[in-house]
């Protein structure tokens, strides 16, 4: 029986792999938009430098891909005029008006190629300013903003198979549009999957930065980090398992492995990466469908740490290949004329350069068999922020290691933005102050009544003779325990002072957590703290409350057995007085947990009312013969 499934098996196995089964898959066609702008809408942050400088790169990679099926998007100055002249001619103004009209194109073209039967992928990349309003993220054009609900309708128009959204942009995760389910401030990848999947099934995203952080620039390389990362992995620097595919797996943990040893935390793109259908192993892009691409296959024993520079020495390219697996770089045929690889000396970057050719034959080739060529002037050290960037070399040990440490580490938080965090910080400011005051007054209460205490029992020790009834034994027996109840006062009394209450102590361990780089899980550790916070306040207010309820039911329970028990007159006076105090002690108690809140219960209270929390706009997107209207938000 196993040996006819075996047979089955590799049957099916064949079949899948003939030339007829081949020819049975429908043709993959791609089709990309690719948007640079360096200007921030109302000046409301610094112009970028190099966005277009990314588009026009952005711009010739697809080209591969997507021949003649590429929309430009960029105003470019007049350097990246000069050093990419075909990108400028195609390129149009980067505005909504444009951006929408691109749409309602695409989705034409793309309704055409899958009626003739073609498998569609659509690439949508962003290079520029981003940034949140009231929890919606958006992306600055030239104009006007272009929100995550834009984006989402702007998708959801065009027909494809699968689509790749790319964004190198502040506030990236916004776009997504899958922060706060549930009614938090803030998401987790988990979160975020399931948003997707539920709203863009076919949709994958590879993002920079997790929440506010910059999108940082380095002149060195004229590009964004991020983008220049993701553009060597795309080339095939990111290529770990030899596939002729980058995968979305293979390019989060590529740029994990290439900026891993950037000194600054905050300065690291912090990727959000997810494949169409929640399926990482998907490629991004393969080698296999490119056309004017020119295939660079390197095979040396040892790392290999290399860069790539045009024939106006532009950086286009780096790589730092695990020793013993083959490098295939595939190059767009423009970036290839008069262009030299140059690999790092052993003592570390931009040092001991050696400069080589790109080679023109094809085959297995490696480095030392070339022939060097001087080099196009002095060495050219990395600025000093980035000088650890690609230090590390990247291959399967290197993907082991990321997906390890990811397995182990926390879900990373996402959504969270600088004002999301100043605004927890003037909630705990204020918690912590509301504590500190009622703490050092109930520490002032218990000193208090450790001098009244102390002063009964010294006064019954030392002083008190008058009453002939009270022995001397009974008045230093009373003298004491008013002594011992003064000194629990003290020691209770000095405890207050000394401890911090949970609010304060909250608010300390927020800002520990801040200091440490992370705020966006700083921010979340302190929300799930305080809603434990609020939750047992609230559990507390419920035990006053039974124990209020006991004291009135108590006190009108002995009122009225000594009622009708038929006790003397002074038995009942007496019991109506302390009976009444029980009731009234009581009632106030119980009065108290519905009328007074705590500070962290009232301020928890207006957190979670922010009017913020729940933001709904309308959206319009044209479509083809007509307009989609749509609400979008939180909720």
């Amino acid at each position: 029986m196993t040996s006819r499934w075996l047979f089955f098996v590799a049957l099916a196995a064949a079949l899948l792999a003939s030339p007829a089964s081949r020819a049975d898959a429908p043709p993959r066609v791609a089709f990309a938009v690719v948007i640079g702008n360096n200007r921030s809408l109302g000046h409301r942050r610094p112009d970028l430098h190099y966005a277009d400088d990314d588009a026009a790169k952005y711009y010739a990679i697809l080209r591969t891909v997507a021949p003649e099926r590429v929309s430009l998007l960029a105003d470019f100055d007049d350097d990246t005029a000069r050093l990419f002249p075909e990108a400028r001619a195609a390129a149009v103004a980067p505005t909504r008006a444009e951006l929408l009209r691109v749409g309602v194109s695409l989705a034409a073209r793309v309704q055409a190629a899958t009626a003739a039967g073609s498998d569609v992928d659509v690439y949508f990349v962003f290079a520029g300013h981003g940034d949140v309003d009231d929890g919606t993220g958006f992306i600055e054009l030239e104009d006007a903003r272009f929100t995550a609900g834009d984006l989402e309708l702007w998708l959801r128009s065009i027909p494809f198979s699968r689509a790749h959204v790319i964004l190198d942009s502040c506030n990236s995760f916004f776009m997504l549009g899958a922060r706060r389910p549930g009614g938090r401030y803030y998401a987790t990848s988990e979160d975020a999957a399931r948003s997707l999947a539920a709203r863009l099934p076919n949709v994958g995203v590879f993002l920079s930065t997790s929440a506010e952080g910059e999108s940082f620039e380095w002149s060195e390389i004229q590009s964004g980090v991020f983008s220049h990362v993701v553009r060597s992995g795309l080339l095939g620097a990111a290529d770990a398992n030899g596939d002729g595919a980058v995968s979305y797996t293979e390019l989060a943990a590529f740029v994990a492995n290439a900026t891993a040893d950037v000194p600054n935390p905050n300065m690291r793109p912090h990727v959000f990466s997810r494949g169409p259908g929640g399926r990482d192993e998907q490629a991004i892009l393969t080698a296999a469908s490119r056309t004017g691409a020119h295939a660079v296959r390197l095979t040396d024993a040892t790392p290999i740490r290399i860069r790539l520079r045009n024939r106006e020495s532009l950086p286009l390219l780096d790589a730092n290949q695990e020793g013993g697996l083959p490098l295939v770089l595939t190059l767009p045929d423009e970036w290839t004329d008069g262009a030299v690889l140059e690999r790092a000396g052993p003592t570390g970057p931009g040092t001991e350069l050696q400069s080589f050719a790109v080679p023109s034959a094809a085959g297995d080739l490696t480095l030392a068999s070339l022939q060097p060529i001087a080099a196009r002037g002095a060495a050219r050290g990395p600025a000093e922020i980035f000088q650890r960037l690609f230090t590390r070399p990247f291959g399967p040990r290197a993907i082991t290691s990321y997906l390890a440490e990811v397995k182990a580490d926390p879900p990373p938080v996402y959504g969270v933005s600088r004002e999301d965090a100043e605004r927890m910080d003037l909630l705990l400011g204020q918690i912590a102050g509301a504590e500190r005051g009622n703490r050092l007054l109930a520490g002032t209460l218990y000193l208090g009544a450790c001098a009244y205490f102390g002063a009964i029992g010294v006064s019954l020790i030392a002083l008190d003779r008058s009453d002939a009834a009270t022995t001397k034994t009974s008045a230093d027996a009373w003298g004491t325990a008013y002594l011992g109840l003064g000194a629990l006062s003290v020691a209770y009394g000095a405890y207050t002072l000394s401890r911090p209450w949970s609010g304060e102590r909250l608010a300390a361990d927020y800002h520990e957590a801040e200091a440490r780089g992370d705020y966006a899980r700083a921010f979340a550790l302190a929300n799930e703290r305080l809603d434990a916070l609020a939750a047992a306040e609230a559990r507390e207010r419920w035990g006053r409350r039974l124990v209020g309820g006991l004291g009135v039911l108590m006190g009108a329970g002995a009122i009225i057995g000594t009622e009708v028990s038929g006790a003397s007159i002074a038995d009942r006076i007496d019991t109506r007085v302390i009976g009444g105090a029980g009731i009234i002690l009581g009632l106030t108690v119980v009065a108290s947990t519905y009328l007074i809140e705590s500070p962290i219960e009232r301020l928890t209270t207006v957190w979670h009312r922010d009017p913020s929390l729940v933001h709904i706009q309308p959206t319009v997107a044209p479509t083809q013969g007509g307009a989609t209207l749509g609400l979008v938000g939180t909720f």
